[in-house]
Parts: C-alpha cells; structure tokens; sequence
C-alpha cells in the first residue's frame, strides 16, 4: 500500500524564451528520490511574445505545466503569477538558468528540511572554466557555503534557488512595481526580515549558467544599482544591505562629494575596463559605488 501523499513541492520556473530541457531532466531525476509522502509538480511561467517550440514536448515528457502570458509585465509579476497557479504547500523557484549541482538529491534535500523551515535557500554555484565578468563575480560573491551566509540569513537571501511555504509566500510575494532586473530579491530578503520570517541556509545549490557577455552583465548591473537607489528613496531598503551602508557611512562623514568628483573622472574609463577583460571583483565594487553615487538620493521613511 503507498503510503499517502502529506506533501506537495511546486516547482516554479520563470523563464522568457529559455530552453528549460536541461533543468527539466534535472528536476525528472530529483522526482524519483522524493522522500515518502512528497510529490512534486512543476510550472513555467513564459513572458516572452513567442511561446516555446519545445513547449508541447516539455509537458508530455515531464509532465510541465507551461504557462504562456506575453505581456510581459515583469520578473516579480512572472513568479507571482506562477506561485497562485501553483497547487502545492511549499514552492521552489529556480530561476530558468539554473542546474541542480546534485539533481538527484537536489529535490529531496529540500523537502527533509522544508518540513521544519519557512524559507529555504540552496545556493548558487559556478562551473569551472568559463571566464566571463559575470562568472568572476558570481565565483566570489555568490558561490558561498551555507554557514557563511547563514551569518547574515535575510542580507543574503537569493531568489535564484530557493523554497518557501507557499502560504507565507501569498501573504509576502515580491513587489510587482520593481518591473526591471535587479535588488527584487534584496528587497523580498528585508520584507522577510521585517515580518520575522526564519531564513534558513543549506547547502544545495544550482550552477548559474548565465549567458551574458560582459557588456550585458554590465548593463544589468547597471539597471539594478538605478532599482537599489529607487529603493532606498522609498524607505525600503536598510542598512543591512552592504552597498547602502558603505554610501551611507561615506554620506556621514563627507567622503561621498569625492566619491562623486571620481565618478564623473573615471566611471567611463572603469567600465570600459570592466567591459574589456578586467576581473577585478574590487573594481567591480567601485564601479557600483560609483554608479550609486550619481543618484540624489534622500533617504526615505518606511511605509509599513
């Protein structure tokens, strides 16, 4: 006699005209080793004007929910969306450039501890080889054991891989007026904080298999650090997010009107080298200071 099914995992996947085949083999193998009790369902929610060629495959082969909305209303509306069509009690998303490191224990790993936890967040890891700028900073910044970033469990909140009980996720989703890339995932790690939610670490992570060029990446970085200055106006976003405590504290103390002076001198030149080769995840550092510095910026009063 099998035994009932207690527990149900949406598998949350947004994605804008991406080949899911890779992570959908991935996730196959993770369904097989679901721990008693679990079933797990998976669904794409697509915003580019094109539906998939490989969409039709996708569902008979493993059984995808694909979900098609062309409007393209933005990455936050994208997971939303996704989570209410979702049936079961716990969420994982996954961003659509992701593949499970350990695919087949990938899935279990999670629900042994979603069982006990709220929020679950796997990790980001990189494949060796690649030199791209994006993979430079990633390898250094983003590829960090579970028991570094559990020192500051909501600062390092990642949206890229992670799991959450679906009813605390319909009472916090992510803010749908962020419509661009960037910081939507910073923003959803202090509204946890903020409602006292548990953020939990484990180490069960992803490679991030972005394609950018770093010209691309760049740009992106760009958009995100306009989204953070936009944040921080509107109260919020605290000091607990790095980048605005190192402009706040040269803010403080008047550094910031030099840091401004070396944006006008030097930004360009900085990203031309940013773009022409250099890995230098300090200078990348800089130019994002740099980029944050350009903007006026009064510091806001949370809304609550």
């Amino acid at each position: 006699m099998e035994a009932p099914i207690k527990n149900t995992l949406s598998i949350c996947i947004a994605c804008y005209g991406d080949d899911l085949s890779a992570l959908l083999q991935a996730l196959h193998l993770g369904k097989q080793a679901l721990p008693e009790g679990w079933t797990a369902e998976i669904i794409a929610g697509d915003q580019h004007p094109e539906p998939a060629a490989q969409a039709e495959q996708w569902e008979t082969h493993y059984g995808l929910h694909y979900l098609h909305h062309p409007n393209g209303l933005g990455r936050s509306n994208n997971r939303n969306t996704i989570a209410k069509a979702s049936t079961g009690n716990y969420l994982l998303f996954l961003d659509a450039d992701a593949l499970p490191v350990r695919p087949e224990q990938f899935l279990k790993s999670y629900c042994l501890v979603l069982d006990n936890a709220e929020v679950v967040v796997g990790g980001t890891a990189y494949q060796l080889g690649r030199t791209s700028l994006r993979h430079a900073i990633g390898q250094r910044k983003e590829a960090v054991p579970a028991i570094k970033r559990a020192r500051s469990p909501h600062a390092n909140f990642s949206a890229f891989n992670f799991a959450i009980a679906r009813a605390t996720f319909l009472q916090h989703p992510f803010d749908e007026r962020l419509k661009q890339y960037g910081h939507e995932d910073t923003l959803f790690g202090q509204e946890l904080r903020y409602a006292c939610k548990t953020v939990v670490h484990i180490d069960n992570p992803a490679y991030h298999l972005d394609g950018d060029s770093d010209a691309e990446f760049l740009e992106k970085t760009e958009v995100a650090i306009d989204n953070l200055a936009d944040l921080i106006r509107s109260g919020k976003i605290d000091e607990e997010v790095r980048l605005f405590a190192v402009y706040r504290k040269l803010q403080r103390t008047g550094v910031l009107y030099l840091i401004q002076l070396l944006r006008i001198l030097f930004a360009s030149s900085i990203r031309a080298l940013l773009i022409g080769g250099v890995r230098s995840v300090l200078l990348f550092d800089f130019y994002k200071l740099l980029r944050l510095s350009g903007h006026t910026i009064k510091i806001g009063r949370r809304n609550f």
